[in-house]
């Protein structure tokens, strides 16, 4: 079989900026003082992030065939069929999303906006938005580490680098299966657009009162815990000790 383009361009550089994205914001909210000056970015990466997945559940609707959430819409009889393949052998192969993937992808978006959203909400001292934000990050983190061994078992079973994949949009197929174009202009329109959000974010954060304005929107948003929250921490410490 031929190498034929399955993955768009948006679609590759949404999947690696949303890997970068959650490697950097893990990293500061593990080991940055929450009170320090690095933490407020964590944040500022969710809002991006938040930006970057409005994009794409656009995409999920307008995009290239492979790129849209009709083409990997899967039953549990195919799930089943695909891991009982993947045991026993002899299963299908994919085009594009297999539907162990294709799973994954939908948790993935899910958990991501349930943190983004959670993030958000947590700045007003909610202490529950916060158990939510830190459970739904771990549960994102184990997604991740299911889908890197589902890619090496596929790797393996079907002798087949899905990872280049992502990297070139490119996989074994028939010429009929392509997809007619990487959509070079719509990835540089994802491009500037999370660049002039990500910008904007960064221009307009104010280390003072640690907040920043979404750009456009001219909605201010805390990115730490707001001063109402750290009062009324403070109010229920001291009730503690009486």
């Amino acid at each position: 079989m031929a190498r034929i383009l399955v993955y768009d361009l948006p679609t590759r550089l949404f999947h690696w900026l949303l890997a970068l994205g959650f490697v950097l914001a893990l990293v500061i909210g593990q080991f940055a003082d929450e009170h320090g000056v690095l933490f407020p970015y964590h944040m500022i990466i969710g809002l991006v992030l938040g930006m970057m997945l409005i994009l794409r559940i656009v995409w999920g609707f307008v995009g290239t065939r492979y790129a849209r959430f009709g083409s990997f819409l899967f039953g549990p009889g195919a799930v089943i069929g695909y891991f009982k393949g993947i045991l026993i052998g002899g299963g299908r192969r994919y085009v594009g999303h297999n539907p162990g993937s294709s799973y994954a992808i939908f948790a993935v978006l899910a958990i991501t906006l349930l943190i983004v959203a959670s993030g958000l909400l947590m700045s007003g001292g909610g202490e529950v938005f916060e158990e939510v934000h830190s459970v739904a990050s771990y549960v994102l983190l184990a997604l991740v580490a299911v889908h890197l061994v589902g890619i090496i078992v596929h790797m393996i079973r079907h002798r087949e680098n899905i990872a280049a994949s992502m990297v070139t949009g490119t996989k074994a197929g028939e010429p009929g299966n392509a997809i007619g174009s990487a959509k070079p202009i719509t990835a540089i329109v994802f491009i500037l657009v999370t660049a002039f959000w990500a910008g904007g974010l960064i221009r307009n954060y104010n280390s003072g009162t640690q907040q920043t304005t979404l750009p456009l929107l001219g909605v201010a948003v805390q990115l730490g815990e707001s001063e109402h929250g750290e009062e009324g921490h403070g109010r229920r410490n001291q009730h503690d000790d009486d």
